[in-house]
């Protein structure tokens, strides 16, 4: 009977212990204005001559849909720019639903994030 109970409190103890520790490891850092991130996202576009695919909207730009990034600065709204050939940010803007356009005015807002 002593047995079982220590077995028992033992057990308690060690999976408190375990549940404290799951609790005080740290957490993944969260994408934020202060700490943006981006990812690559060619998949989610398809130039304007291309076959449908499911998932994807269309993207008119002189380069193709390549060199595509999503910058994610944690306010939960999509922000996708694109890289030309000569290393400049280019903004994408949605100007009707799935339909994406290149913007000529370059930026270098994805510079300052990290890619994850």
């Amino acid at each position: 009977m002593r047995s079982t109970v220590r077995r028992t409190v033992i057990t308690a103890i060690g999976a408190l212990a375990a549940l404290s520790g799951a609790a005080l490891a740290p957490a993944a850092a969260q994408p934020s204005y202060y700490n943006p991130e981006i990812t690559p996202c060619d998949h989610l576009f398809r130039g304007p001559l291309t076959a449908p695919r499911p998932g994807t909207a269309v993207y008119w730009s002189p380069f193709g849909a390549t060199g595509i990034v999503c910058y994610d600065n944690g306010t939960g709204l999509a922000d996708y720019y694109q890289r030309d050939p000569w290393g400049a940010w280019h903004d994408m803007n949605e100007l009707a639903p799935g339909q994406f356009f290149y913007s000529v005015f370059t930026t270098g807002i994805p510079d300052a994030a990290h890619w994850r």
